[in-house]
């Protein structure tokens, strides 16, 4: 089974540098390029057949996940019933009351934060309840299917939010053995003491590859008895089963990749307009000839 979480493409509030979690940040022009870049390096040039895609419901994730489906449906029509499984699971962590403010502030303008104490505040979402959610996806999503994955190889796709995917690979990973998790040779980490739970953050659409191969269905429901209704959380159960990072920060389809000029590039993309590389490319003029006309002097004999 290989696995691809991916960060969304770029939005409105990362070109502004502010704080969007659960905000509904759109694309720009150059994300939803960014996304189009990363459909048809995974569809075409890597040849891979998703056979599932989840997102988070805020749209900037689906709709980069979207370009994903659409690129596959028009490579392989008989994929196309595939779509994208849209999870609100997925969604970055909340900021509260910090909602679109901006990431990197001064001292005097942090002093101007929201307080507890300020009518209708709004606390951050906890690093605890983020785990949850990421937990929840693993072993609600990720985990039925790598126990059917001796039946027929999956590519999956799960397309979110920085803070959530780094949340949801750590997830992933306590299930594994130290000794069944390796790097794959052309993986180079910036930093070798760089801790495995703690890798690099993700880019607009940069994706973190991972092959999963299961030694056999060990998966299921550790509930046998509605006594023990509240099961064994599944995250202290080891995987009988081998992971191989295959690429961190993955980008190489953001090669050469420039930015619109005059801003077009840094502005809210509209969902109704073509798609963006073929509406900025110039319109054809035709130079073929064209058939003179002869016009001739008539006059009336009276």
């Amino acid at each position: 089974m290989r696995v691809f979480l991916i960060r969304h493409g770029e939005t409105e509030h990362n070109v502004a540098g502010l704080l969007a979690g659960a905000t509904d940040s759109r694309l720009t022009n150059h994300g939803l390029i960014q996304a189009q870049r990363l459909a048809s390096y995974l569809v075409k040039r890597r040849h891979l057949q998703f056979t599932h895609i989840f997102a988070s419901d805020l749209q900037r994730a689906h709709r980069t996940a979207n370009e994903i489906s659409n690129a596959q449906s028009a490579a392989r029509p008989e994929d196309a019933g595939i779509g994208t499984t849209v999870l609100p699971l997925l969604r970055e962590q909340d900021f509260g009351s910090f909602e679109l403010l901006p990431w990197k502030r001064s001292q005097d303008l942090r002093l101007k934060d929201p307080s507890p104490e300020d009518p209708g505040f709004k606390p951050k979402e906890t690093h605890a309840a983020l785990k949850l959610r990421a937990d929840a996806f693993v072993d609600d999503y990720l985990l039925p299917l790598l126990a059917l994955d001796d039946e027929w190889e999956q590519d999956i796709a799960v397309v979110s939010h920085g803070l959530l995917l780094g949340a949801l690979w750590k997830a992933l990973l306590i299930r594994f053995r130290p000794s069944t998790v390796s790097l794959s040779p052309d993986v180079v980490l910036s930093n070798v003491k760089r801790s495995l739970e703690n890798l690099p953050a993700w880019s607009n659409t940069g994706f973190l590859e991972l092959h999963i191969c299961s030694a056999q269905n060990t998966w299921q429901d550790t509930a046998t008895t509605e006594e023990n209704s509240s099961r064994q959380p599944k995250s202290t159960e080891k995987l009988d089963a081998t992971m191989t990072i295959c690429a961190v920060n993955g980008k190489e389809h953001l090669a050469h990749l420039k930015r619109t000029r005059g801003g077009v590039g840094s502005t809210a993309s509209d969902e109704r307009q073509q798609r963006l590389e073929s509406f900025f490319k110039k319109r054809k003029v035709d130079t073929t000839p064209k058939p003179s006309l002869e016009i001739r002097d008539k006059t009336t004999s009276l």
